[in-house]
């Protein structure tokens, strides 16, 4: 039977948790991307920023602490303060990062998710004067001849490269990647058809796309786009178990008060509700999820995810840039 004394006891606790959740912010939260200024991960990370601080009362900063594949961001959101005024913008590397080379944090272990933001999904696409006009002719073509057919590879460890290999291990269909520094500069012979194929997000290929310069093939995501609503995702084309979904979502320190995580969580929600900020993602070829993930289905994509990359990086053998 619960006392008098105890009942008031648990009423003073979670008195004082809403208070503190009310209080919060009391200064400006700092929102860590690991990506350069300028960039898609960046473009995200301050459209939400931006519409977060009117909701919150306070600026949030953003703050580009770029190397590492993303690992120098991830260890100062670790070691941070578990008050949740440190943010970190997580993507996909998050999870792969850990599997390429020595960290110092635990990527789960050291985290809380907060909320999940958006993906953005690669459009596979191919020259418009390629033979190519599905998927399965590109693999059918991979596996008869490995290697012959070339990719254009913005980095070893990104999602394109990951989506690739997984591509190969799953079907067997080996295609040659060809090393830029990013996607734009192999753009041009991705154009002019010195390569066979690449993985693009949409804001790259839309434009090429329209004129007539790229063939749509299939998009590595759950749906299918609003900007290219005929062309099948990877599951229709027979690609279900090759999908790398490049998602971005918000982490907070482990052990960050659940009233804070939550704070965060609700005020994050109704920005991405907000019109001009779902037009900066959609600019930026991100799609939001049909409906808000919780903080507990963030930290289960991680669980979910470390593994399955780790699991792909040993199938596929690969390693770090040296």
């Amino acid at each position: 039977m619960i006392t008098r004394r105890a009942a008031l006891a648990g009423a003073v606790v979670l008195a004082s948790s809403g208070v503190r959740a009310q209080a919060f912010p009391a200064r400006p939260p700092r929102f860590v991307i690991p990506f350069p200024a300028g960039g898609i991960v960046d473009v995200v990370g301050r459209a939400v920023g931006e519409k977060l601080a009117g909701l919150l009362g306070q600026q949030v900063i953003a703050d580009n602490r770029t190397g590492a594949n993303g690992a120098i961001a991830t260890d100062i959101v670790a070691k941070a303060p578990a008050d949740g005024y440190t943010w970190l913008l997580a993507t996909v590397s998050h999870v792969v990062t850990p599997h390429l080379q020595k960290v110092d944090y635990d990527p789960v272990g050291d985290f809380a998710g907060a909320a999940y933001l958006c993906n953005v999904p690669a459009i596979a696409v191919v020259p418009a004067a390629s033979p190519f006009k599905s998927m399965t002719d590109v693999i059918a073509k991979a596996k008869a001849e490995p290697g012959k057919l070339t990719y254009l590879s913005p980095g070893i460890g990104t999602s394109m490269h990951l989506n690739m290999e997984m591509v190969r291990v799953r079907t067997g269909a080996a295609v040659a990647g060809v090393p830029y520094r990013g996607l734009p500069p192999g753009m041009p012979d991705l154009l002019e058809g010195r390569l066979d194929f690449a993985l693009l997000p949409p804001v790259l290929a839309g434009a090429h796309i329209r004129a007539g310069k790229l063939r749509p093939l299939a998009v590595a995501a759950s749906q299918r786009l609003k900007s290219v609503p005929d062309v099948p995702t990877f599951a229709e084309a027979g690609l279900a178990d090759s999908v790398v979904e490049s998602w971005y979502v918000t982490l907070v320190p482990a052990k960050t008060p659940k009233d804070i995580v939550a704070r965060i969580h609700a005020a994050t929600v109704e920005a991405l509700k907000d019109e001009a900020v779902q037009q900066k993602l959609e600019a930026a070829g991100a799609v939001l999820p049909p409906a808000p993930l919780s903080p507990a289905d963030v930290d289960a994509l991680l669980k979910r995810e470390l593994p399955r990359y780790g699991e792909l990086v040993k199938a596929a053998g690969i390693k770090a840039e040296s």
